[in-house]
């Protein structure tokens, strides 16, 4: 019979539970168990020194029985938040690449899973860094062709939250 302290079986189980924490459906499942799982546990404590069916035990199980219907109802919508977060995820990251196109079109799976309005934000701040992005690179052009005082005024225009603003700050302290 195997000895449950052996390391041959503590060390694979302790490294399957690392890696699973790098796995976002046991992040959110988890964070949803705890979140929700600490105000049970409280509860449930508190109704045991309680005498039974007394106001005190009663509202103790009331809010068991809440905690618990909660838990449940976003284990059930679990799945739905987990795409949406991937979907947001995957649309960060083609922005960060400079793929704007392909990001949109990332972010409009979004109205699928009925997220319209979140679709629309990330659509905004897309389409905004895309048209600073071709400011930027139009600015550049005009410095290259020796137009400086024009770029500058379209350098200065650029919203400075977006990563194309971000970089004419730098842009604008070289052409000094």
């Amino acid at each position: 019979m195997s000895n449950p302290r052996n390391p041959y079986i503590r060390v694979p189980l302790a490294i399957a539970a690392l890696i699973m924490l790098y796995f976002m459906p046991t992040r959110e499942f988890l964070k949803t168990t705890f979140i929700l799982g600490v105000p049970f546990i409280f509860l449930w404590g508190y109704m045991v020194r309680q005498p039974r069916a007394s106001l005190r035990w009663t509202i103790s199980f009331l809010g068991m029985v809440l905690v618990l219907g909660v838990y449940g109802y976003q284990l059930v919508h679990l799945p739905e938040r987990i795409q949406v977060r991937t979907i947001v995820r995957d649309g960060a990251a083609l922005l960060a690449e400079g793929k704007y196109d392909e990001a949109i079109a990332a972010y409009q799976q979004l109205q699928d899973l009925g997220k319209a309005e979140t679709m629309e934000e990330k659509i905004a701040v897309a389409e905004l860094e895309k048209e600073a992005h071709l400011q930027m690179e139009y600015a550049r052009e005009l410095i290259n062709q020796g137009n400086i005082a024009e770029a500058r005024q379209i350098i200065e225009a650029l919203p400075s939250h977006t990563r194309a603003g971000q970089e004419a700050g730098e842009l604008l302290k070289s052409l000094k």
